[in-house]
C-alpha cells in the first residue's frame, strides 16, 4: 500500500484521505520510513563501472567475427569500418603469427603412455548381387558424367567466365573471375579515344575525330545511357591527356600546338624535338552536375617541355597527380628541366592557393605523389638516372606532427588545436623503392631490391642507394595511348609489390604481394591495387586483404587507367573509324567497379 501511496503523492491525484489515515496510523509510518530509508541507501551505492580493457576485448572480438563475415563473403561485398580497422589488422598480424603445428612441435611434454586399442573383428555385410550391379551402374555414370563436363570446360576454355592458372607443378586451376567488365558504345564525332578515367556513373575521355584538322574534346560518357556530352566549349587543337579524377574535379593536361616527337629513343643521339607549350586545367564536376552545363575550365599552370634542358629520358612536363578531398598534388618539370612538387587547394571560387612542397635535385625527378585519407601524410618517388645508365628511386615523405613543448590555445580560430611542424624525410632510401600509391591508407610500391636487400620499412635519413636495372618490356599497357603520350620510364621497372600499411602508430614490416614473378606497371584504386604480372594482370582487395581473380580480360587493353573506385581500358582503338558515311562513327571503351 506504500508503494501505491508513493506513486500517487508523485502523480496528479488527490491522497488527502490517505495523509489524514498516514497521521494516525503509526505502522504505515513506520513502514513509509522503511521504504524510504531502503530506497535512499540504493541511490547511494556506488556507480558499477566496466573494466578499462573491456572496450579493447570488445573491438577485438568484433574485429575477428568481422573478419570471419568478410572470409565467408564475396570479395569487394562487405566494406571494414574505420573505427575497426587497427583491430582488423591486429587480429591479422596475430593470426598470421600463430602456428598451431610448430606450437604442437616445440612444445615440452613428458613420454605419453602407450594405449593399445583392442581390436575388434569387422563384421562383414553381405551385398546381394542386384546391389552390386547398381554400384556398378552408378559408378559408370559417374565416369561418363565426368569425361562430358571435361569436355565442355574444354570447349569453353576461353570463355570469359573463368581464369586458368598454372601452378608450379604443372597442374592447372580454374577460378572464377571476380570483376564485372562492361562494355560501352557511344555515339561521337571523335571516336580516337586517347585517354579515359571512370567513376561509378561516367567514364570521362579525351579523343580526335578523322576530320583534316584532327580537333581534340574532352567529353563525358554516361554509363546509364552511353551518351558522350562534350565538355569544353570549343574544341583543342593540340592533344588531350586526363592526369586524373575526383568526385568534385577533373584535371588535364593541353598540349598548345601538335607535338612532332614526344620523346627521345635514344640517348646522346641528336633529333629534331619541338619544345611544346602545355598547360594543367581542371574542370568542377559538382557544379556540372548540379546545373548539368560544364562550367569554363580553369587553367591551373602553363609552360612549356623543352627537350634539350630535361633528362634525356624524361619525355613529359607532368609526372604524376593526386587527389585528397579538395587538395591536388602534382609533379612537374619547370622549363628549366627542375623537378617540383606542388600542392593546389581548389575551390569554386578564386584562384587555386599553390605550395611548393619539394624541389628536386638537379638531374632528379619527381614522380608518383600520393597521399593519405586525411592529406597529413605526403609521398613521392624521387627518381634519378645513374652514371651506368640504369635508373634509381627513393621515396620521401612529408609529415605534419606536433611541435615539442605545443601549446593549445583557448581562443581564436586556433582553439583547441596544438601548433604543428612540417617534417620531410627520406622513407625508403634504397635507391630502388618506385611508384609510391596509397589505398585505403597502406602505401603501396615497386621494388626492384632482392630477397637478401635489407628493406627496413621505415623512415630513414640516410642511405646507399642501390641500382636498379628496368627491363622494357613490349606487352606492358600503359594510363593513356603510347602514340599520343609515351609511358614513363619507370612503368617497365620490374620487381615486386610491397604494401605497409600507415593507420597504425607504429609501422609493422611490408609484405611482398606476388610472389609468382615479376610485377611492373602498379596502379591503385580507392581500395584496390592492381599490377601486370608475367602471365597477366594481379589484383589485390585492401580491405579484406585477399587477392583478386581477374582472369586475362585486360591482356589486349591498348591503355588501362585505375581511377577511384573504377577502371578505364579501351581495345584496339584503331576500330573506332567511320565504316561508312551512313553510319556515324562511334567510340568503345571498357569499365569495372571495384567493389562491385
Amino acid at each position: 500500500m506504500m508503494s501505491v501511496y508513493r506513486e500517487l503523492k508523485d502523480g496528479e491525484f488527490d491522497t488527502t484521505e490517505l495523509d489524514v489515515h498516514l497521521e494516525r496510523c503509526a505502522s504505515c509510518r513506520q513502514a513509509l520510513a522503511r521504504d524510504t530509508f531502503v530506497g535512499d541507501q540504493l541511490r547511494a551505492l556506488p556507480v558499477i563501472e566496466p573494466p578499462p580493457d573491456m572496450h579493447a576485448k570488445l573491438m577485438r572480438a568484433l574485429a575477428s567475427e568481422h573478419l570471419q563475415f568478410m572470409q565467408k563473403a564475396a570479395p569487394g561485398t562487405v566494406s571494414t569500418p574505420e573505427f575497426l580497422k587497427p583491430y582488423l589488422h591486429e587480429h591479422a598480424q596475430s593470426t598470421h603469427q600463430s602456428n598451431l603445428f610448430s606450437a604442437f612441435s616445440t612444445a615440452e611434454t613428458g613420454p605419453l603412455p602407450l594405449i593399445h586399442a583392442k581390436r575388434k573383428g569387422r563384421p562383414r555385410s553381405h551385398m546381394s548381387n542386384f546391389a552390386v550391379l547398381g554400384l556398378a551402374a552408378m559408378f559408370l555414370m559417374v565416369l561418363m558424367m565426368g569425361g562430358l563436363i571435361s569436355l565442355l570446360l574444354l570447349a569453353q576454355g576461353s570463355a570469359k567466365g573463368v581464369a586458368h592458372i598454372a601452378t608450379s607443378g604443372g597442374a592447372s586451376i580454374n577460378h572464377p573471375i571476380e570483376i564485372q567488365q562492361t562494355f560501352y558504345k557511344t555515339t561521337t564525332s571523335y571516336q580516337h579515344v586517347g585517354s579515359a578515367v571512370a567513376d561509378r556513373d561516367n567514364i570521362y575521355y579525351s579523343a580526335y575525330g578523322d576530320g583534316t584538322d584532327s580537333s581534340w574534346m574532352l567529353l563525358q560518357l554516361n554509363r546509364a545511357t552511353e551518351t558522350s556530352t562534350p565538355l569544353l566549349n570549343t574544341p583543342s587543337n593540340g592533344p588531350l591527356v586526363i592526369l586524373g579524377s575526383s568526385p568534385a574535379w577533373i584535371v588535364w593536361l593541353q598540349y598548345d600546338n601538335p607535338i612532332v616527337q614526344p620523346y627521345r629513343n635514344l640517348p646522346n643521339v641528336p633529333q629534331h624535338l619541338d619544345v611544346a607549350s602545355w598547360s594543367v586545367r581542371y574542370l568542377s564536376l559538382t557544379q556540372l552536375a548540379t546545373t548539368g552545363t560544364p562550367a569554363r575550365p580553369t587553367i591551373l599552370l602553363k609552360g612549356t617541355f623543352d627537350p634539350s634542358t630535361a633528362p634525356y629520358w624524361v619525355h613529359a612536363p607532368i609526372q604524376g597527380v593526386w587527389f585528397t578531398h579538395n587538395m591536388l598534388l602534382l609533379a612537374m618539370l619547370d622549363k628549366s628541366g627542375i623537378g617540383r612538387l606542388f600542392a593546389y587547394q581548389l575551390d569554386l571560387v578564386g584562384k587555386p592557393v599553390a605550395t611548393q612542397v619539394a624541389t628536386a635535385d638537379t638531374g632528379h625527378i619527381f614522380t608518383s605523389p600520393t597521399a593519405n585519407s586525411d592529406g597529413s601524410q605526403l609521398f613521392w618517388g624521387d627518381e634519378w638516372m645513374s652514371d651506368t645508365g640504369f635508373l634509381n628511386s627513393n621515396i620521401w615523405t612529408q609529415q605534419e606532427t606536433n611541435a615539442s613543448n605545443a601549446l593549445y590555445p583557448t581562443h581564436g580560430r586556433w582553439a583547441g588545436h596544438p601548433a604543428k611542424i612540417t617534417q620531410q624525410e627520406l622513407f625508403r632510401s634504397d635507391g630502388m623503392s618506385f611508384r609510391p600509391q596509397i589505398a585505403d591508407d597502406t602505401l603501396f610500391w615497386l621494388s626492384t631490391a632482392t630477397t637478401s636487400t635489407s628493406a627496413n620499412g621505415t623512415p630513414t635519413t640516410s642511405g646507399s642507394p642501390g641500382v636498379s636495372t628496368p627491363q622494357p618490356s613490349t606487352s606492358i599497357i600503359p594510363r593513356t595511348d603510347t602514340g599520343i603520350y609515351a609511358p614513363p620510364l619507370d612503368a617497365t621497372v620490374r620487381g615486386q609489390v610491397f604494401m605497409q600499411p600507415l593507420y597504425s602508430d607504429t609501422l609493422t614490416p611490408p609484405v611482398s604481394l606476388n610472389n609468382n614473378g615479376l610485377a611492373f606497371s602498379l596502379q591503385v584504386g580507392t581500395d584496390f591495387a592492381l599490377w601486370q604480372g608475367d602471365k597477366g594482370y594481379e589484383m589485390y582487395d585492401v580491405p579484406s586483404q585477399v587477392d583478386v581473380s581477374v582472369g586475362h580480360i585486360l591482356d589486349n587493353a591498348t591503355f588501362l587507367a585505375v581511377n577511384g573506385n573504377a577502371a578505364a581500358w579501351v581495345v584496339n582503338n584503331a576500330t573506332n573509324t567511320t565504316p561508312s558515311a551512313s553510319i556515324l562513327p562511334t567510340a568503345s571503351v571498357f569499365a569495372f567497379n571495384w567493389p562491385k
